[in-house]
């Protein structure tokens, strides 16, 4: 027996050494990771945040439970277990200090379960450092921070506490029910009075939670209203029923709560059961029954015909509220020199006669072999360009260069193909590390110094390290040299989450070229679930009552460094973070200068603003309910809706911007939202001069195009995406059309632009504006220039064996294009 013990002790220890051992290495890991990229101070804050909720919590676990087991264990006068030896049964009495070590076991084991979960130390840390609002909701007078920064934290205490209080109740239960303190005997069920008390106590406990909970109700009701528990669903929102009757309901019924529990252990401590059972029956019948019949009584008292008006108050409460949650407040609506209203010659320039889905495919068919990863707008000497980043091969090593293709936006040829930008030749983006979707990790050398990644040099940085990417094989490879490095997290989103937990990634990652140097950006925001009186909002399939642009991440693809650019308007959310983590954060006006003209525009934050510009309008509006249009992907065809937004030139300095109409009502357009790109972004609105059907605007471009003769009449037509623009007349809307053969690339039929309640068009964006187009493009690459000829010389060849001489001649006449003798 002895020998047999001693086993089972080394066994566990052994996998204890191994849990302590991942755990160090896991610790060791993210310290290094943090290190080489200068979050030291989010890894120690972090570490302290979790350190102090473990202990708390397995102090506080511990003494809970071990107080109610030896409760238990002190009712048990002697506990005889049978043994048997031999055929001989012998009964053994088990020693008290053996049933107090259980009792003692039992709570470490539950202390230790619940201090190992995960608890977000975030909550913890914005609880108790959160920067107050300096607004006061007009109900409970407390200020929006202990809303967003504190309730959120008491939610996962009181999560935590219901938990511990019912699993030890539960065992409680079982152990009495186990013991001669509770049975069946002939005159029913027999509970001692030890146990009648221990279990009043727990009950005691429970309706104290249950008062705990009604206290979060009535804070909900001012973001959730009563939709969650009426049967009218009228109320789903905070309106008179919830301010008039159920808020002082729940505020006497939460404090009342609290006497009655204490009397209802009092009664269970000196046996008055039946007054122990009516006050239990009290709180059921004060709870969720009252709560189901409130509504129905309150109907008869608050509706009549001038409900509308007496909602009218709430209702305009409300939508001040959503405003300022979701900066509608900072949308630009006057005005000024620093505007975005492109007149005629630069729509021609600065202006996308190609949506990013054609230019990708176009590029995929010509350069056969790699696909496009990538695109983005950069501003050239000429206007607008498109940068298209190819993905290395798939059985390249990491930091294989990147093949990339520089294209004029606005450009096309007499084939209807795109057109090379001229002088900007590009070798490619070599040593790209970080990436959407990249794998866990990757063994590489740091010849320049820069790489952002722990290092991977000495024994125990290797042991410590494969130890926490649980991969031995590590330790057997060959690091490459000089300056191994182990990049960790290089996939963009987890890589900013992990220098960021408390912000929340937009879902757009942007990538930006520089020289020979790639950088992904990326928005991040504050998202709170509890802040009172503003409209629901599902940002990211996460249900939010506030979204506030915090910051722009821009990583370094090649390194894996990431610099947080706070919003020039922040907000407190994302202040106490600024003020808890400085050096996280690079203040806008540092910034490297180039990022002036390359930071793209806020697309998602706009989308936000726009979702709930669209909703509340602004002060002073007499629209109401409007929707959000998202041209976009509006009318196009499947396969050119995809893709990132098709961005335009804002100004001569190179910004990007973004247009988005707001549609009304009656789908009439009220105005056009757009998004400004650079250091300091902005979203600013425009009116147009008349209202215009949009759906009447949309069935005009098709017409123009078809009148056009190259809408519906060719044989692949496709409809490309729908841009806003805003003009010096007006919003104007562009959209291109293709023919896209299904053995082809896409090529560009015509371009149709809406502007000033006139349509135009043009083989090119320039070209139907009635501007000259300028010779911007270069000769073709080698490569590209065969690929063409040999794709024209199979068309002829096939033609000819088929007896198409009509497709014979589509292809000479294209040959003769290609070659300049049209």
């Amino acid at each position: 027996m002895t020998r047999r013990r001693g086993f089972l002790w080394l066994i566990a220890g052994v996998a204890l050494a191994l849990l302590a051992g991942r755990w160090m290495a896991a610790v060791y890991g993210e310290w290094a990771f943090h290190n080489a990229l200068g979050s030291d101070s989010l890894w120690r804050s972090a570490i302290v945040t979790r350190g102090a909720l473990r202990l708390t919590i397995f102090v506080s676990a511990f003494a809970f439970v071990f107080a109610n087991l030896y409760a238990v264990r002190q009712s048990i006068i002697s506990l005889v277990l049978p043994r048997q030896f031999a055929n001989l049964e012998i009964s053994e009495a088990v020693p008290p200090r053996r049933l107090t070590g259980f009792a003692l076991g039992g709570a470490l084991l539950i202390a230790v379960i619940f201090a190992a979960l995960d608890h977000d130390w975030t909550v913890a840390a914005l609880a108790f450092n959160g920067v107050p609002f300096g607004e006061i909701d007009p109900y409970f007078e407390r200020d929006i921070s202990f809303y967003v920064s504190w309730l959120p934290f008491e939610r996962s205490l009181n999560a935590l506490v219901s938990m511990l209080v019912l699993l030890t109740s539960g065992l409680v239960i079982a152990l009495y029910v186990s013991t001669p303190s509770v049975r069946w005997d002939e005159r029913g069920l027999y509970v001692s009075a030890w146990v009648r008390r221990h279990l009043g106590i727990l009950a005691g406990l429970v309706m104290g939670l249950v008062a705990w909970d009604w206290r979060f109700d009535r804070f909900a009701l001012l973001s959730e209203g009563n939709g969650g528990t009426s049967l009218l669903g009228e109320l789903a929102s905070f309106g008179r029923y919830d301010h008039r009757v159920l808020i002082p309901y729940l505020v006497v019924l939460s404090f009342v709560a609290v006497p009655v529990a204490v009397v209802f252990v009092w009664s269970m401590w000196r046996g008055y059961i039946r007054v122990a059972l009516s006050l239990l029956t009290l709180i059921i019948l004060a709870g969720p029954v009252a709560r189901l019949v409130l509504p129905v009584v309150a109907l008869a008292s608050l509706g009549g015909t001038a409900a509308n008006a007496r909602e009218r108050p709430y209702v305009n409460t409300r939508t001040l509220y959503t405003r300022r949650a979701f900066g509608v407040d900072q949308i630009v609506r006057t005005p000024s020199r620093s505007s975005v209203r492109l007149a005629p010659a630069q729509m021609a320039r600065w202006v996308s006669a190609w949506d990013p889905a054609a230019l990708t495919r176009h590029i995929e068919l010509e350069r056969r072999g790699t696909d496009v990863v990538a695109l983005t707008w950069q501003t050239g000497a000429g206007g607008l360009d498109a940068i298209l980043l190819r993905d290395a091969p798939v059985d390249a090593a990491p930091g294989t260069a990147w093949p990339a293709d520089r294209l004029v936006a606005h450009a096309v040829d007499s084939d209807g193909s795109p057109v090379a930008a001229s002088g900007s030749a590009l070798t490619g983006f070599g040593g790209v590390l970080v990436m959407p979707n990249a794998s866990r990790y990757v063994l590489v050398a740091d010849t320049t110094g820069r790489i952002a990644a722990p290092r991977f040099e000495s024994t125990l940085e290797r042991v410590a390290l494969a130890w926490d990417q649980q991969n031995p094989r590590l330790l057997a490879s060959d690091p490459p040299s000089p300056r191994p490095r182990l990049l960790t997290h290089r996939d963009v989103r987890e890589r900013v989450g992990r220098v960021a937990p408390f912000f929340r990634a937009g879902p757009t990652i942007t990538p930006v070229v520089r020289g020979d140097s790639l950088y992904w950006v990326i928005e991040l925001f504050a998202v709170a679930r509890e802040y009172p009186l503003s409209e629901r909002f599902t940002f990211d399939g996460a249900r939010a009552h506030y979204v506030h642009h915090a910051a722009t991440a821009v990583v370094q693809a090649q390194s894996g460094r990431v610099m947080l650019l706070p919003s020039a308007r922040a907000d407190s959310l994302t202040a106490s973070w600024i003020r808890m983590f400085p050096a996280l954060f690079t203040a806008r006006a540092d910034a490297p200068r180039w990022l002036a003209g390359a930071l793209p525009p806020p697309t998602d934050w706009v989308m936000v603003q726009g979702a709930m510009l669209a909703r509340t309008g602004f002060p002073g509006d007499t629209l109401q309910e409007r929707a959000l249009a998202r041209v976009d992907d509006a009318d196009a065809d499947a396969d050119l809706a995809g893709g990132p937004a098709t961005l335009f030139q804002a100004d001569s300095a190179g910004a990007l911007a973004w247009g988005l109409p707001v549609v009304g009502r009656q789908d009439a357009r009220s105005g056009l939202l757009t998004a400004v790109g650079g250091l300091f972004p902005r979203s600013e609105f425009q009116r147009p001069a008349a209202a215009l059907d949009w759906t009447d605007a949309l069935e005009k471009l098709q017409a123009a195009a078809d009148e056009a003769g190259f809408g519906r009449a060719l044989p692949h037509s496709r409809r490309g995406r729908v841009q806003a623009i805003p003009s010096s007349t007006g919003p104007a809307f562009t959209q291109s059309f293709y023919e896209w053969p299904p053995d082809g690339p896409p090529r560009l039929a015509g371009v149709v632009v809406l502007m000033d309640g006139r349509t135009m068009v043009g083989r090119s964006l320039a070209t139907a504006l009635g501007q000259r187009d300028q010779p911007t493009g270069s000769a073709l690459p080698a490569e590209v220039f065969r690929t063409r000829v040999s794709a024209l010389y199979d068309a002829m060849s096939a033609a000819s064996r088929v007896g198409d001489w009509h497709a014979y001649g589509d292809a000479w006449f294209a040959l003769g294009r290609l070659l300049g003798r049209p």
